[in-house]
Parts: C-alpha cells; sequence; structure tokens
C-alpha cells in the first residue's frame, strides 16, 4: 500500500539520485543490494531519487524505501509507463512519495530532473542507460558543473574496472583532476549512503545553505563560460584582423 503516509520531502535530509537496472533479469545479489539501499535511505530519512521503474534495482530500491517508511521521488519517461513497468502510478504520487513524467524524444529531460537539487548520487550495476548516466555527471564533476558527491556500488566487484580506467587515465594524463576527485568506489549501499552523509556533514549545510552552494556554483561555472566564450571572440576577431593585415 503507497497511501496515507505522514512524512513530507521537506523533512528528508538529503535527496539522493539512485541509478542501477530495470531489467527483470537482474542478478540476486544486485536486488538484495538494491533493497538494502532503498532500506538505508529510508532509515536515515533521506529522499530516494530514482527512475521510477518496477524492474530490477530500481524497483527493488523503491521496495526497500517503501517498505521501510521512506520518501521516494520517481522521474520516468513516457515512453516507459506502459503494460505497468512504473512503480508508481499518478494516483500514488501524494504524501511521501511523488511521481514526474518527463516527455521529448530522448531522455535529456528526465536525466536532468533526476538530479535537480540532489545531494548526491549513488550508482548501483545496471547496464548502458546506467553507465551513460553516471558518466555524463562524473564529466560534469570533473569540469565543475555538478558538485555533489558521486559513489559506485561495486557488488561483486562490478565497479572495480571503471576505477581501474580512471586510474589509468589520470596516470596517463587524460584527467586534469584525480580519479578519487571523479567517482568513489565502495562495496555495499550502506557504505555508500554513509560517505555521502560524510561529505555533507564536512560542511555542515542545511537545505537553505545547500541551494544556496549550488547557486553559486552556477554562478562559477556561468562566469567561467562567458569568460571563455569572450575568449573566443577575442581570437577569432584576432585572427580575422591579421588576415585583413595580410
Amino acid at each position: 500500500d503507497l497511501t496515507g503516509f505522514s512524512m513530507t520531502t521537506e523533512s528528508a535530509n538529503l535527496r539522493i539520485c539512485c541509478y542501477g537496472s530495470s531489467s527483470s533479469a537482474t542478478p540476486e545479489a544486485f536486488l538484495n543490494e538494491a533493497y538494502s539501499l532503498g532500506k538505508v535511505l529510508a532509515e536515515r530519512n533521506h529522499v530516494c531519487v530514482n527512475g521510477g521503474g518496477k524492474n530490477g534495482c530500481m524497483g527493488k530500491m523503491n521496495d526497500g524505501c517503501n517498505d521501510h517508511g521512506g520518501t521516494i521521488n520517481a522521474v520516468i519517461h513516457e515512453m516507459f509507463v506502459l503494460d505497468g513497468a512504473e512503480y508508481l502510478s499518478a494516483s500514488q504520487s501524494s504524501g511521501r512519495h511523488s511521481l514526474i513524467v518527463t516527455k521529448g524524444p530522448n531522455l535529456k529531460e528526465r536525466k536532468e530532473k533526476l538530479v535537480e537539487n540532489c545531494d548526491g548520487i549513488i550508482v548501483l550495476p545496471g547496464g548502458t542507460g546506467t553507465f551513460d548516466e553516471l558518466f555524463e555527471m562524473v564529466s560534469q564533476r570533473c569540469l565543475g558543473i555538478f558538485t555533489e558527491p558521486i559513489v559506485c556500488v561495486s557488488v561483486d566487484g562490478f565497479y572495480d574496472d571503471v576505477e581501474r580506467l580512471l586510474k589509468r587515465a589520470e596516470k596517463d594524463k587524460l584527467l586534469h583532476v584525480k580519479a578519487e576527485d571523479c567517482v568513489k568506489v565502495v562495496r555495499t549501499s550502506e557504505e555508500a549512503v554513509e560517505w555521502i552523509e560524510a561529505q555533507h556533514a564536512g560542511q555542515n549545510r542545511g537545505a537553505g545553505s545547500r541551494a544556496k552552494a549550488r547557486k553559486q556554483n552556477k554562478k562559477v561555472v556561468g562566469d567561467n563560460l562567458r569568460t571563455l566564450a569572450l575568449m573566443a571572440v577575442g581570437f577569432v576577431a584576432g585572427v580575422i584582423y591579421s588576415r585583413r593585415k595580410l
């Protein structure tokens, strides 16, 4: 039963965006860890933000969160709202749970809504969709566009090769930041949640302060982009002027 809850999103401590598989063939070990993630988020009063599916890691993390009194914010594309594939229905989007259905020819809006105002990202095992979400946000973190912590739960060593790949890229001078600053890799969901909590505890930020920090980060990124644009314009103008003199 998903109705009749009194907890609201506003009372939660952190908004954690969670990526993971949506396949009904997901191995049991991954499903068990996903359920554990939902349970831990609920018990620690964090919001579980995810893609809204009822199968795979998504479905199990939602089960774990719902079974233990947590809050679910589901963001699903309308193309996936068929044959009951979504965990929440529109009628259940009330009380402590919410459902956002995005539209459009691709998943751009959905991915943006998933990380909007989130305080961290936890990544469970998944397929190409999960990889796409993970590396897009890792790239944004490396560029300073996204500043919240990202952590992978390497169940049965699933993400060990990602960690090795990033360390190799760092060794070969292909990263301008340390691999460990891009993404953290841990073994359990509880470790992942505790690590994100530790990052925020060090900053001692409440919801209002986090929102202010995000606004400041966006301003810094915007200023940097404007500076780069002006430099590019100046460079092009200089080239044109030089050619005219010739």
